[in-house]
């Protein structure tokens, strides 16, 4: 991505690109870039094509992409969520576009904005190949930080990184999301500062996960009071019983996993990339694994598989076999 600020820096800008990736607002984010470097304010009416999903023919791009600009040296196309990239999507649709993308006219930008892609595809290699493909992942912890304390201090406030982490610990980690609490930080301490943790805890809005997560912990610190009184909280704010009992045993198996990979002499990040979560994330199942064997943890992911079992046949209501697996593991 520094990569391509510096292009776009030196008013360099290829005719095909495909951006693709989980983190959707950094895609967003350079989508709007390039079409603010290429398209000046009052081009854009007459020069910009935009194609959804299966409104995304190759016909109706190449013929956009023939067609000269309107008093202006470039016309851009962004093409979303076409599924030309994807082998059960619309790969042969897209391969119409092969011959197109070997000699797209200079007057011509085109950008393709996916979520998932197949890098194996004719079409993929040819953008590889022609144009340019960038893939928009997560921010590593460390980035995610600084980035965190960037948007702090433009709204003039300080964020130390112990409160970055509280915030990443305590949230839904999307950037979009993330924007958003960190506004709400910022209105409410009137743009000057630190932020402290009786802020985030105040103004945030704490996430599902991290919620989940507290009631793991005091299964794991035998605190039955605690993992009652916590999803009972949860069943107030209308979740799912269900949708709770899928979230403890995915933790329960993420402990499990990281106390294996660490016992193994794996790193925090390694086990982090592997398990596909941010490095805090590992650091609290860590440290989780310490409250349970490794039996008990796999005993746990059964129960847990059982309870579901029990709820689906209708053996039991699914608010109340939660509760008992809850009590059964505070003990």
């Amino acid at each position: 991505m520094k990569e391509l600020k510096q292009q776009w820096k030196n008013n360099e800008f290829q005719n095909c690109y495909l951006f693709y990736g989980t983190e959707t607002y950094l895609i967003k984010h350079y989508t709007e870039q390039l079409q603010k470097a290429i398209l000046p304010s009052g081009t854009e009416t007459m020069n910009l094509d935009m194609f959804e999903e299966k409104k995304a023919t190759a016909q109706a791009i190449i013929d956009a992409g023939e067609t000269l600009p309107f008093f202006h040296d470039k016309r851009l196309l962004m093409i979303r969520n076409s599924s030309f990239f994807q082998k059960n999507g619309r790969k042969e649709e897209g391969e119409k576009l092969l011959d197109f993308i070997q000699d797209i006219p200079e007057t011509t930008c085109m950008v393709f904005i996916e979520e998932k892609v197949e890098k194996t595809g004719k079409l993929y290699k040819a953008i590889a190949k022609m144009g340019q493909v960038v893939e928009f992942a997560p921010l590593k912890e460390k980035e995610m930080v600084a980035w965190l304390q960037k948007v702090c201090k433009a709204g003039g406030v300080i964020l130390s990184n112990t409160m970055a982490y509280h915030l990443l610990q305590v949230t839904d980690n999307h950037m979009e999301n993330l924007e958003q609490e960190l506004q709400k930080l910022i209105a409410y301490k009137g743009g000057t500062g630190e932020i402290e943790k009786q802020d985030i805890d105040t103004v945030c809005s704490v996430s599902l996960e991290a919620k989940v997560f507290d009631l793991v912990r005091a299964m794991g610190e035998k605190n039955a009071e605690k993992a009652v009184s916590v999803y009972r909280d949860l069943l107030t704010l209308k979740e799912s019983p269900y949708m709770v009992l899928s979230l403890i045993a995915r933790q329960f198996r993420m402990i499990l996993t990281s106390a294996l990979l660490s016992q193994e002499g794996d790193t925090q990040p390694e086990i982090a990339e592997k398990i596909g979560v941010r490095d805090f994330a590992v650091r609290e199942y860590i440290k989780q694994s310490r409250n349970f064997t490794k039996e008990k943890l796999e005993k746990a992911i059964q129960d847990c598989l059982q309870t579901d079992i029990q709820i689906k046949s209708g053996n039991m209501a699914e608010d109340l076999a939660v509760e008992l697996l809850l009590i059964q593991y505070s003990k």
